[in-house]
């Protein structure tokens, strides 16, 4: 006998409760397996082409690829009649329903669904939704000769343009079709959805897509398994879904009991807080945990602390709301994770949205769950200060292998109050910085490099204190003080040969670069001028050089209407002209060319306008002052070729023959640097292995 399925419906409510909440494959999934476990289903399996765009779109025209979802279950299925009773009457409250109520009949699970609005889910990715379950009690055919048994099969086929225009006549009932397999018999109970004919969207990869679904479902049980199969690589093998795991920080975790009592990372009971709330006489139990993370998060699934109604995830929240600006508000909002479980939160009134992605806070029940989850964070930011601290430090220790670096710097038995001084500070550093800067390894080794470095000479210090407040002091103590002073010079000594190679190396790095400009080589030379010469250093700010460079500046636009930039090796705001130092009572004007370019006759005008207008400006009246700190001054060129004619060479010959110029290829330049400063470091490395074997014991 054909059975007839209707259902009243209208485009509004299928905008509503479908394509507008619904407009995620994942959402949609995660729908159709809660409606599996309110089934009482143990099995469920997600059948779909993972990680690929259900339909293509090209020149807005939108083209199905022919792909399927199906999400199969061996629950306990619908018969014909249970289709047309329940699952074709929209938003019924199954709950509410006595022959029903608010529990599975075979394993009593309190059901996830309530408004029997997720049926309508698959219409925000999809315009058909077939639907083929077997249910009931297990009969006989009445016309079957063979005398075999199942169980009556409903296959029913909604079609979203159908619908569409069952709405232009308000009082007509949609009917769905029946499929093929209706009103047959299937040997098992269950229920198979399968959806067709997409819009753009995209199923996530399998991995993603496990994961979401671990993280929508706080359900950990023996009776219920989940697994995923790609429809489209048969080689492939059914992933599982498990639990939701997340990483916590050792000593962080809250644990709330049933008992209202809320357990500490210790197992003790933690005072003045309780596993709830109460509201209008009534206690609200909240059940779970509360942590740290590991690490922070790696992505948003895991981000803060998810609640969970009836096994079904409600919110995600990383501080209940809280404003900012609060203590370790930084902390909370990397590290903060939980899994709490209020399953009154739609009992007398629904206070999750429809499409499960957030409490409605705006209530009276919920403002005080609110409260009590901000309270909440507050402690476990407080417990969890400490944990983290220690955390970042080992981190900071692992990234950096500080015991091993220390241990290697100074390993003499005599040095091991320069070692502890080392691992005292590189603690200091270790419990300053974050997490983030914990596992930088360029911040980790300036900050170790730092701590042996500084050690010695701390500990130089804290010797001659005690030398000098004891007069009875031995040889053999001073003999140890004179030993560490070394050992303080040579640290130093090694610790600036160390920076000036990263200099050198970043130079011979920009030098092989094809987009290399002149910029990044001021600046280079600006921040480091001994790359020029060795006996240079950084200048200081002073008064008198600043002056002329400001006075220059003036008399050059004054003189040639042209207006220059200067820069100094204390400042590189902008890009300079050139840049203007001064070392060894001279003004040197330095001017860098990229690798490989070639000197023009235009740039040699150039030098030469700055040349003769500083020779004028020093000489001039007025400027004795100046000329008293700068006996003269020098003009260095680094650029690997000239080609130059006529007067601009003839210029730059006469200026070198003065001793007023000095030109240094690319080659010559690096070559003199870095020879100048390996032999630096060599003989840093030198003096510490002869100071090693001179130790005593070693």
């Amino acid at each position: 006998m054909k059975f007839e399925y209707s259902m009243r419906i209208s485009r509004l409510t299928v905008d509503k409760l479908g394509v507008k909440l619904y407009d995620r494959a994942s959402a949609v999934i995660a729908e159709l397996i809660a409606n599996a476990y309110d089934a009482d289903a143990t099995e469920v399996t997600v059948e779909a082409p993972m990680g690929q765009y259900l339909a293509s779109r090209a020149g807005g025209a939108l083209t199905d690829k022919g792909f399927q979802i199906r999400v199969s279950d061996n629950g306990t299925g619908m018969t014909p009649q249970q289709v047309q009773d329940h699952y074709l009457v929209v938003g019924s409250e199954r709950r509410k329903d006595p022959a029903r109520g608010d529990r599975s009949p075979q394993f009593r699970r309190k059901v996830m669904g309530r408004k029997g609005v997720g049926k309508l889910a698959p219409f925000g990715i999809c315009k058909i939704i077939e639907v083929i379950s077997a249910g009931g009690e297990r009969i006989n055919p009445p016309d079957s000769d063979s005398g075999s048994s199942g169980y009556l099969t409903s296959h029913i086929v909604l079609d979203y343009e159908d619908i569409l225009e069952v709405d232009d006549e308000p009082d007509k009932p949609y009917k769905p079709s029946a499929g093929h397999l209706d009103q047959s018999y299937s040997p098992r109970r269950g229920t198979q959805v399968v959806l067709r004919k997409f819009d753009f969207r995209k199923v996530p990869a399998s991995e993603v897509l496990g994961r979401q679904i671990e993280q929508r479902f706080g359900i950990q049980s023996n009776d219920w398994e989940i697994s995923l199969k790609d429809s489209t690589r048969s080689d492939r093998p059914k992933r599982w879904i498990g639990s939701f795991d997340v990483a916590t920080m050792p000593n962080t975790r809250l644990r709330l009991k049933r008992d209202r009592t809320v357990l500490g990372p210790d197992g003790n009971r933690e005072p003045n807080v309780e596993a709830g709330f109460e509201h209008n006489g009534r206690f609200y139990h909240v059940t779970g945990w509360i942590a740290y993370s590991k690490a922070p998060y790696k992505d948003d699934l895991m981000a803060g602390v998810r609640v969970y109604c009836r096994g079904k995830i409600a919110a995600q929240t990383q501080a209940f709301n809280h404003q900012a600006g609060f203590t370790g508000e930084h902390n909370i909002r990397s590290y903060l994770v939980g899994e709490l479980h209020a399953n009154w939160l739609d009992e007398e009134e629904d206070l999750i949205r429809t499409d499960r992605r957030d409490i409605l806070w705006s209530y009276a029940l919920t403002t005080a769950f609110e409260t009590w989850g901000q309270c909440m964070v507050k402690r476990i930011g407080t417990l969890a200060r400490d944990p983290v601290r220690k955390a970042t430090l080992d981190l900071f220790f692992e990234t950096g292998n500080v015991k091993q670096r220390l241990l290697s710097a100074f390993s003499g038995p005599e040095q091991r109050p320069i070692r502890d001084r080392a691992e005292t500070m590189a603690k200091m550093f270790g419990r300053t910085i974050s997490r983030i800067e914990a596992e930088n390894n360029d911040v980790v080794e300036e900050l170790v490099a730092l701590s042996i470095t500084l050690a010695p000479h701390i500990t130089l210090k804290d010797m001659m204190r005690e030398a000098i407040e004891n007069t009875d002091t031995a040889l053999t103590a001073l003999g140890t003080i004179l030993r560490t002073a070394r050992l303080a010079e040579l640290s130093s000594f090694g610790r600036i040969a160390h920076d000036r190679l990263q200099v050198v190396q970043r130079l011979e790095m920009l030098k092989d670069a094809e987009n290399t400009n002149e910029n990044e080589l001021q600046d280079l030379i600006t921040s480091a001028p001994w790359l020029i010469n060795p006996e240079w250093a950084l200048v200081t700010h002073n008064q008198t050089f600043s002056t002329l460079k400001r006075e220059f500046e003036k008399y050059y636009k004054k003189n040639t209407r042209k207006s220059i930039s200067l820069s100094d090796f204390g400042e590189s705001r902008r890009r300079p002209d050139f840049v203007l130092s001064s070392q060894e009572s001279a003004v040197q004007i330095i001017e860098i060319k990229k690798p490989g370019h070639e000197l023009t006759n235009s740039e040699m005008d150039r030098i030469v306008s700055y040349y003769q207008n500083m020779a004028s400006f020093l000489e001039g009246e007025g400027n004795e002052k100046f000329r008293e700190h700068f006996k003269t001054f020098h003009v260095t060129v680094v650029c690997d070729s000239l080609g130059l004619t006529g007067s601009p060479l003839m210029a730059f010959q006469k200026i070198k023959d003065e001793k007023r110029l000095t030109h240094m290829t690319w080659r010559a330049f690096l070559l003199k640097t870095k020879q100048v400063h390996q032999g630096f470091l060599d003989e840093a490395e030198r003096q510490r292995s002869a100071r090693l074997t001179d130790e005593p014991g070693t």
